[in-house]
């Protein structure tokens, strides 16, 4: 009897142990990080302080980037970058702003976005929560952002986006689409890249997506990005930039996005309620400061990774919401603060020489301001 009810027991158990096994191997696969190489670290650092050259661009109001590609400190890293264009709306637009450059040297093409700066690009990412909905798709397979044309649908019927993230790449489109087809038209063999912060970095997607669905094969690579849609347009993302099975941890040359996230950055958790989901391709920074050391970047597998961005929130750390948010191996962010302090940012003499070299040409204020940014801003 005692035989027959261990029998029975050993039946009932059995599956339920391959069930809890299975589980658990899921969740391990799902928690896997490796570390990353010297090169991958430049190439994040490379693009960090590129997307910090947004800042600098002053849309709406007067451009600070200049078209010699000067804005700085940042833009001193690119000498032989050359601007092609500068787009952004007015003050009250949902236009995201941004430049197209090139580099004829390492024959490289750059599509760069900018992060929320003004009261427009607030109100943009307002939206979900005045509107926490998803909307359709744009269309992402023509540079014709307005066609209704039931041919120029993505091919992914139950795909949907944050609404205001839809609105602001609709009107960016539109604001630069006509130099964007020129600008891709020129140059054909160089390498493309697209890159951007925060808001920038969910169009940053957005525009990988759209020039994936035309033939191009874009790198992108974001920083800080929020989810940008549901499930299924997440798969379908990573469809597009992942060979299938991919968990997106593996770094090789193929490989087509970067999505960089920060120790405790808020944005990357947003919007947090249920149906939003990222995309694969993290690579975390778990460093509570800038420039963190190459032993704390990993990249991570799966979508949401325990040992990444999902598992590492900490109340208290998460009220520092702009350090954490601006830190990225480099600041950015920072050159928003410095927009109209060209001659102070192109390389003045360091502390001991800067009473003498600025005297009388600066005020105090700006002075103090500049101490301030070379206390802080890594060179």
């Amino acid at each position: 009897m005692v035989e027959v009810c261990l029998r029975q027991f050993a039946g009932r158990i059995g599956p339920m142990l391959s069930l809890i096994t299975l589980v658990l191997l899921a969740t391990q696969a799902l928690a896997q990080i490796a570390n990353i190489t010297q090169p991958t670290y430049d190439f994040i650092l490379k693009y960090g302080r590129l997307s910090n050259v947004a800042y600098c661009v002053r849309a709406p109001g007067p451009y600070d980037l200049e078209s010699d590609f000067t804005c700085g400190k940042t833009c001193a890293h690119f000498p032989n970058v050359t601007l092609d264009y500068q787009f952004g709306g007015n003050f009250f637009s949902t236009s995201i702003t941004g430049f197209l450059a090139h580099d004829h040297t390492k024959k490289e093409k750059y599509i760069v976005f900018r992060g929320t700066f003004s009261l427009a690009d607030a109100l943009t990412d307002a939206l979900f929560l005045q509107k926490p909905y998803l909307a359709d798709l744009p269309p992402l397979n023509t540079t014709n952002i307005n066609s209704t044309s039931s041919s120029a649908r993505v091919d992914c019927p139950d795909c949907e986006i944050h609404d205001g993230f839809q609105k602001a790449y609709r009107e960016t489109m539109v604001n630069m689409q006509d130099n964007l087809v020129h600008f891709l038209g020129n140059n054909t063999d160089y390498k493309l890249y697209i890159t951007g912060h925060s808001l920038g970095a969910a169009t940053a997607l957005l525009m990988g997506i759209n020039l994936k669905n035309l033939g191009f094969d874009p790198l992108v690579i974001t920083y800080g990005q929020p989810r940008v849609g549901n499930k299924a347009f997440a798969d379908y993302a990573d469809s597009l930039f992942f060979k299938p099975g991919d968990n997106g941890m593996d770094i090789t040359a193929d490989r087509r996005l970067y999505r960089v996230t920060h120790w405790n950055d808020i944005v990357v958790g947003v919007p947090f309620w249920s149906g939003y989901t990222h995309t694969l391709g993290e690579v975390y920074i778990s460093y509570p400061d800038v420039a963190g050391p190459i032993e704390y970047v990993n990249a991570c597998a799966g979508p949401d990774n325990n040992q990444c961005h999902y598992g590492s929130f900490n109340l208290f750390a998460r009220i520092n919401i702009l350090k954490n948010h601006c830190s990225y191996l480099n600041w950015i962010f920072y050159c928003a603060f410095n927009v109209d302090k060209r001659e102070m940012m192109i390389d003045p003499p360091r502390i001991d020489k800067r009473v003498e070299h600025w005297s009388g040409k600066f005020t105090d204020v700006e002075v103090t301001e500049r101490m301030m940014y070379e206390a802080s801003y890594p060179m």
